[in-house]
This record gives C-alpha cells, structure tokens and sequence, in this order.
C-alpha cells in the first residue's frame, strides 16, 4: 500500500484518537483554526495587492499616463478632454540616475599590445 502524506497523517491522528491521547474536538478546533486563519491571510493579501495597485495607478496619472477604464457613464469622455492640445508643452522629471555600483578604485588599467602570430610551416 502506498500512500501520500495526508495518509500517514490521518492514520496518525485515528491512532490517537484510539488510544485518548488526542480528542476529536480537538481535531475539529485546529482544523476550523488553520482554515479561518488561511482565509485571513488571502483577505489580507487580496485587500494589499488592491491597495497597490490603486496607488500605483493613482501614481502613474499624476506623471501623465492615461489608462482605459470601463466605467459606465462617461464612455471615456473625461481622459479625451484632459489630452495635450497642439503646441502645449509639459515637462516631467525622468528616473533619477543610478548610482555607479563599484567604485572607480576598484580594478587596474592593463594596458596591452597586440601581437600578430603567423604560421609558419617550418618551426625553428
């Protein structure tokens, strides 16, 4: 007989039960607590990854960027509206430049030469 772990653990569980070293309420507490502490964890995750998400939106239209929304009402009629008129010009700050990561100290110039071997079918 070959089995996966949830077989081992459920004959482990039925052999203390058997012998009253573990009760099955006890078995029932634990096991309602592992299932509503998952659902708390995945709420919270779900309610972060929303959260960031807005925020980033809300980021990226405030540097310019539009997005296409489904909303009902305005069909889109608000982002026409605030596009750039011809000749209007706008100016943003781009990513600020990164920092070199080693230090100009680090490492030695080789200067190097090079050098033409030709074959020679007769070797000295």
């Amino acid at each position: 007989m070959r089995g996966g772990i949830g077989t081992y653990i459920l004959v482990i569980l039925v052999v203390l039960i058997l012998f009253g070293l573990v009760s099955i309420g006890d078995i029932l507490s634990l096991a309602f607590y592992l299932v509503a502490g998952l659902a708390v964890l995945v709420l919270i995750g779900v309610l972060v990854f929303r959260y960031r998400l807005n925020r980033l939106r809300r980021e990226m239209e405030q540097e310019g960027e539009t997005f296409r929304t489904y909303t009902w009402g305005t069909g889109g009629r608000e982002q026409r509206n605030r596009q750039k008129q011809d000749g209007e010009v706008s100016v943003r700050q781009t990513g600020v430049p990164a920092q070199k990561v080693v230090s100009n100290e680090v490492g030695d110039y080789v200067e190097y030469e090079e050098i033409r071997e030709e074959n020679s079918a007769n070797p000295e």
